[in-house]
This record gives structure tokens, sequence and C-alpha cells, in this order.
């Protein structure tokens, strides 16, 4: 399972931090920072089609 995690508390949705693990052995694949909140949105789909739509869920922290 791939979780990518979104910090969306900060007010603007603007520079909103992310990562995306591995849940299972917790391994980072990759962070960084979206510029708006809908890079969220095609990070996740793009996601979902690498490693299959049942694989990946997004969290929002």
């Amino acid at each position: 399972m791939i979780l990518l995690k979104v910090d969306d508390r900060k007010s603007g949705k603007r520079n909103i931090k992310y990562s995306v693990v591995d849940k299972e052995t917790n391994e980072l694949i990759i962070s960084g920072i979206f510029e708006e909140f809908g890079q969220a949105s095609d990070k996740y789909y793009e996601l979902k089609d690498e490693y299959g739509s049942s694989n990946v869920k997004m969290v929002l922290k």
C-alpha cells in the first residue's frame, strides 16, 4: 500500500508539504512541496496509475 501524505493545515493552500511512503515498510519514496493543493490530486492519480488504484491512498494530515 502506498500512502500520499499531504499536510493541508496551512491556510491559503499554497506551498503544501507532501510525502509518498510505502505503508508496509514505512520507506519514504519521495517528498516535496506542492505550489497549489490541486497538484496533490494530480499526484494521487499519477500514483494510482503507477501502483494500481487499490494500492494508493491519500492521507490529509
